[in-house]
């Protein structure tokens, strides 16, 4: 019986020197394969977004055979390790608060934060052809789309997610910094903590496999989504004028359906008199269900409670 990829992978351990206000600490990338094409898949940038990524990754790497591999590829699970301890979006060792998303292609002399962003730079990005980008709600909210950027588009339309919104390449993130070397691209928000994450983790691992099909990495017979996606205009994104108690009225199984305009997505409760200070509905004709907090939660005036759009087709 031929070996999975995930009996292959040769892990690497990089040394994250000591900065002025680190210890040492351990960083992993694991490579299966060799020759071109080949491919990066990453997950866990956002240390909040913890475990989600990973297990889809995992559940790719059971699913594909070694035989189907035609290059290689590389794969960091758990690419911001001191944030996924911490359960913070950010990594707790840095003297200022560094968002590893926005400090590529790194500093191999910098912060911590700076050194994990110049290792997968160099050890991950570098000759790629395809990156893919995996993120998702994590512990607090449950995400349905993929976002799409010029001249990767048939590699967001593979991945099967309910909802794909164009955007263009920001710089300094992985996806900006990996498409200013050439590499196609693609950003996976998908998934996050509830009662159906293994589906989102199945999904997610589905499109993994087709966008590593259309860039040649593997060949499997998982080429096209059983679903279209609907591509979506500008989003908009729902927030609390004032802080309170949220009140879901739409939950984890909603996220990546389309609703009617003035739908009540949700309302903002007094915490002491439990009335009702604000009600937040679907603003569009159509409203598709990007994003949401699907439960029911202490929050601040300005926090995000939601992301909405119109769908353009």
């Amino acid at each position: 019986m031929a070996k999975t990829l995930a009996d292959s992978i040769r892990w690497s351990t990089y040394k994250l020197a000591a900065g002025a206000t680190t210890g040492e600490t351990n960083f992993s990338i694991g490579t299966i394969g060799s020759g071109k094409p080949a491919g990066l898949i990453v997950a866990g940038l956002h240390g909040d977004e913890g475990p989600w990524g990973a297990r889809a990754i995992r559940k790719f790497l059971d699913k594909v055979s070694t035989d189907d591999l035609h290059g290689t590829l590389r794969i960091i699970p758990v690419s911001n390790p001191t944030g996924f301890e911490a359960g913070k979006r950010n990594s707790p060792l840095d003297i200022v608060s560094f968002d590893l998303n926005r400090v590529f292609p790194g500093d191999p002399e910098g912060l911590h934060t700076e050194r994990v962003a110049a290792l997968i730079s160099k050890y991950g990005v570098e000759d790629a052809d395809v990156v893919i980008d995996v993120h998702g709600g994590g512990n607090w909210c449950v995400n349905s789309f993929v976002a799409q950027f010029p001249g990767s588009e048939e590699l967001a339309t593979v991945i099967g997610a309910p909802f794909i919104t164009p955007r263009q390449p920001i710089p300094n993130t992985l996806t900006g910094y990996a498409s200013s070397k050439g590499s196609k691209i693609v950003l996976i928000e998908m998934g996050g903590m509830g009662s159906v994450e293994e589906k989102w983790a199945d999904r997610v691992a589905d499109g993994i496999e087709r966008a590593l099909n259309h860039a040649g990495v593997i060949k499997t017979s998982n080429v096209h989504p059983d679903n279209a996606s609907r591509i979506m205009g500008p989003s908009k994104v729902i927030r609390p004028s004032k802080g309170g108690v949220y009140l879901p009225e739409l939950r984890e199984t909603d996220v990546g359906r389309m609703v009617e305009q003035g739908t009540v997505i949700g309302r903002l409760l007094d915490p002491v008199t439990g009335s009702v200070v604000e009600t937040y509905t679907a603003p569009f004709k159509e409203t598709g269900l990007l994003l949401l907090r699907p439960t029911m939660i202490q929050v601040e005036g300005g926090t995000f409670l939601g992301m909405v759009a119109e769908p353009k087709i």
